[in-house]
């Protein structure tokens, strides 16, 4: 029997099945990622990095990772809140 999928479908097959059967979390309200903030804000990531290191260091926000599609793949991506 032949198999009908193009090599874009066995990339994209492949890129989305990592970890557990390739499932995502479903991140709760308020927690967003450091690109999310850079957006909404109009600033670099660096400046949003930077920023949060040192609201973390004063236990002002909380960080924790979730897995999320990020373009075509799933990755742990770290998201923050307040605490």
């Amino acid at each position: 029997m032949k198999n009908n999928k193009s090599p874009n479908d066995w990339l994209s097959e492949l890129m989305t099945s990592s970890g557990p059967a390739g499932k995502v979390d479903e991140v709760p309200d308020g927690w967003i990622t450091v690109t999310e903030m850079a957006k909404q804000a109009g600033a670099a990531i660096t400046t949003i990095n930077s920023r949060l290191t040192k609201l973390m260091n004063q236990n002002k926000i909380q960080r924790k990772r979730f897995r999320i599609k990020t373009g075509r793949a799933i990755a742990d991506v770290w998201h923050y809140n307040k605490a």
